[in-house]
């Protein structure tokens, strides 16, 4: 038996990963972006999310001398990675570019497709959303900051998509509703539908965002800041 299958499941380490929520409000009725994961997966086969993947050490490197900005201005220093990591995911999952038509000069490995895109990433485009920490007993646990992005914030297209996410696509929220999806995904997506309904423009920024976690035998939700340093898994 590997290392890696001979860890207890109540000692899955947790690991940094950052999710994209695009909704295109544009038109009747808005609708979000998401893409099913391959049945093969260890981690939520067969589920449908939303763009993302794991925090890379060059997504934390860049955050450390990135000077495009961030939302809010204030956004804390632990969380600009993540946001950094939001971007690069969509990018290497969808093709999708948020950034600034602009070239970027980035020689880590992570960034290679979106350097190849000729933009410059534009986290000022994100605004954080919700955090999420994966339940102990999971064969995978991550510590998840997710962010919401208008469509308009698009800027073009890279190379084609990992292939990591099949059946990509656009989908109303009632629709959205109905795939199979994570829990976290579908409470994150109820989220979503209030903030639309209050802010379909997606202008402003909640001060106070919500922290789902596990605390024994319930779940919680939480509400935390992203101006400050986020409190520990």
């Amino acid at each position: 038996m590997s290392e890696a299958t001979s860890v207890p499941l109540s000692e899955t380490p947790i690991r940094d990963a950052a999710c994209l929520v695009v909704v295109d409000a544009s038109g009747s009725e808005p609708t979000v972006l998401m893409g099913r994961r391959h049945a093969s997966q260890v981690f939520l086969p067969d589920k449908w999310v939303f763009p993302g993947g794991r925090v890379e050490e060059d997504d934390r490197v860049l955050a450390n001398r990135f000077d495009g900005g961030f939302m809010p201005m204030d956004l804390a220093h632990e969380i600009k990675p993540f946001a950094l990591a939001a971007v690069r995911e969509l990018c290497e999952e969808t093709g999708l570019i948020v950034g600034k038509n602009a070239p970027f000069i980035e020689q880590s490995a992570a960034w290679e497709a979106f350097v190849a895109s000729g933009h410059s990433p534009a986290p000022a485009e994100l605004l954080p959303f919700a955090r999420a920490i994966t339940p102990p007993g999971r064969v995978r646990r991550y510590d998840t900051w997710f962010f919401v992005a208008k469509a308009n914030a698009i800027t073009g297209n890279s190379s084609l998509p990992d292939g990591e996410l099949l059946d990509l696509g656009w989908f109303t929220f009632s629709a959205a509703g109905e795939l199979d999806l994570p829990r976290i995904t579908k409470l994150v997506l109820e989220d979503v539908v209030a903030l639309i309904q209050d802010d379909p423009e997606i202008k402003g920024l909640n001060e106070l965002l919500p922290f789902y976690y596990s605390a024994g035998s319930t779940y919680r939700r939480d509400l935390i800041s992203c101006k400050v340093a986020p409190p520990a898994p």
